[in-house]
């Protein structure tokens, strides 16, 4: 049967090409009884030539009629016509995130609300036992009202299908696929999806794809092997928490990823939040060294931003906002005025994770902002103090003259203030970022981990058995270990705080080898 534009197929009438692929065509068709106007997808062999194709275009039909969401391309129904199928779906308008890139990389804020809008409908599918494992940024559809809709699950599997043929393993484009999928595995889960959710969102922000070659077998190789350059580095005006949460979302192990599309989401929700452009104050013009020093200032406080952003990351994954005030802690008020030095806050302390049910490890704090400088106090000069009150007891002659430094103290001046007081207060600042970094990244493990065993206990708990008692211990060290390191942070002391990341780290890879 040949189709043109003006035939007519059944009750619907061809009124233009929507696309071509190698398995068949998709039409723009007018229902001729309620004028609705749908697309049309048809499989363009004979069904008796081609049984491998006509059982996935089957799986297609009978994978979209069981989803029913606003972010996905819905069916309305299917048919057979002279000995071919139809497919009679919702008409998405628009252009496909693929054709969008084409024009140029998108910003951070719409890269962010449409890859959420993408976690969103597969999470839906993957409550219903769906994973697409085709997901790429030409299967997902912008409509003229920004509006996300995920398209063609001609190779998605679902719960109750019990093989999937050759021809639909390796369809999925290799630029997107999992190391799991290039190996073959056959049961592949939601976490396989939401890589490809990771690099689709790499190459939306940077404008490039995280592994590319010159082969199907260099770019498989990549996938497998190689860890993605960081997309700050490519681009260093990128939010930092969102360079961690593609990171996450891209290693090759599942269990080190968003184990969820909703984890994905709320890890995306923060970033949105971070990504608000700050509204521009105008300055006074400042001297030569007064800029220097601002400049210096600025580049601190946009390193301490970063963390914070990502501090919240790591926060949202796999925690509500009540985790997130249990954890106890909030960064110290900023200094105003001279003042002793007063030892610093305690968080509240956290109850130790037990299991079950299992606990997400402890929230990073955002770094304490900077404190001010001292204030340096220039004391008058000593007063004299008349002989007739010389033989006044001391506390007379402090009542009469209050603002009179003691004798045996030396007059304060800005040069008593020692040269290298500054250099040693940036550089125990950095060393304090940078252990929260490590402490950042390595609470995204122990997160990972944490998912990982709470989907163990739900299913050990369907069968009326427990998790194994090492785990258990090993995952209460973990979390002990990284509270530890997190109250040392909050005190300053760097070197204790680091000995207690190493010690969770054995636990952390203690797990990850015992789940694999």
């Amino acid at each position: 049967m040949t189709i043109d534009v003006g035939s007519t197929v059944g009750d619907y009438q061809v009124i233009g090409v929507l696309g071509a692929g190698g398995m068949g065509k998709v039409f723009k068709v007018r229902n001729i009884i309620s004028d609705r106007i749908e697309a049309m997808k048809i499989l363009l062999p004979d069904l008796t030539h081609e049984p491998d194709l006509a059982d996935r275009f089957l799986r297609e039909i009978k994978v979209q009629a069981s989803l029913t969401h606003p972010n996905i391309a819905g069916l309305h129904t299917a048919l057979r016509f002279e000995n071919q199928l139809l497919m009679l779906m919702e008409l998405v308008e628009g252009v496909t995130l693929e054709e969008r890139l084409q024009r140029g990389r998108l910003s951070v804020a719409e890269a962010v609300d449409y890859i959420g809008q993408v976690l969103a409908a597969l999470s839906y599918a993957h409550q219903h036992g769906v994973v697409h494992r085709d997901i790429k940024p030409a299967n997902m559809m912008l409509t003229p009202t920004g509006v996300i809709k995920v398209m063609d699950f001609g190779i998605a599997k679902s719960a109750t299908d019990r093989k999937l043929t050759m021809t639909g393993t390796t369809m999925g484009s290799l630029y997107y696929m999992s190391p799991e999928q290039i190996r073959g595995v056959q049961m592949l889960d939601a976490r396989s999806d939401l890589y490809s959710v990771g690099v689709s969102l790499y190459e939306l922000v940077t404008g490039k794809r995280p592994f590319e070659g010159e082969s199907q077998f260099s770019i498989m190789s990549a996938h497998l092997e190689k860890d993605p350059v960081p997309p700050i580095t490519i681009d260093p005006s990128l939010p930092a928490a969102l360079n961690e949460v593609i990171l996450l979302s891209v290693q090759r192990e599942p269990e080190r990823r968003f184990q969820t599309a909703d984890a994905f989401r709320k890890a995306l929700a923060s970033v949105s939040g971070a990504v608000a452009p700050a509204p521009i104050v105008p300055q006074p013009a400042a001297s030569a060294p007064d800029a220097a020093v601002s400049k210096s200032r600025r580049g601190l406080w946009l390193a301490v931003g970063a963390l914070c952003a990502v501090a919240a990351l790591v926060a949202v994954v796999e925690l509500g906002p009540s985790r997130k005030a249990a954890a106890g802690i909030a960064p110290a008020p900023a200094v105003t005025e001279p003042a002793p030095a007063a030892a610093p806050a305690t968080p509240e302390p956290v109850p130790a994770a037990s299991i079950p049910p299992v606990q997400p490890s402890p929230v990073v704090p955002a770094p304490k902002p900077e404190a001010q400088p001292k204030q340096v106090v220039v004391s008058k000069p000593p007063v004299r103090v008349p002989e007739s009150n010389a033989a006044r007891p001391a506390a007379s002659v402090s009542q009469a003259a209050p603002a009179v430094a003691p004798p045996s103290q030396p007059v304060q001046t800005p040069a008593a203030e020692p040269a290298a007081a500054p250099a040693e207060s940036q550089a125990k600042r950095a060393e304090l970022l940078k252990a929260r970094q490590s402490l950042a990244q390595l609470s995204a493990r122990a997160n990972a981990i944490h998912s990982t065993l709470q989907g163990l206990q739900r299913s050990q708990a369907a069968s009326g058995l427990g998790l194994r008692r090492d785990w258990l211990e090993a995952s209460n060290l973990m979390d002990s270990f990284l509270r530890g390191a997190n109250d040392a942070l909050n005190a300053g002391d760097v070197a204790v705080a680091q000995d207690l990341m190493n010690k969770a780290e054995i636990q952390v890879d203690k797990l990850d080898k015992s789940l694999r």
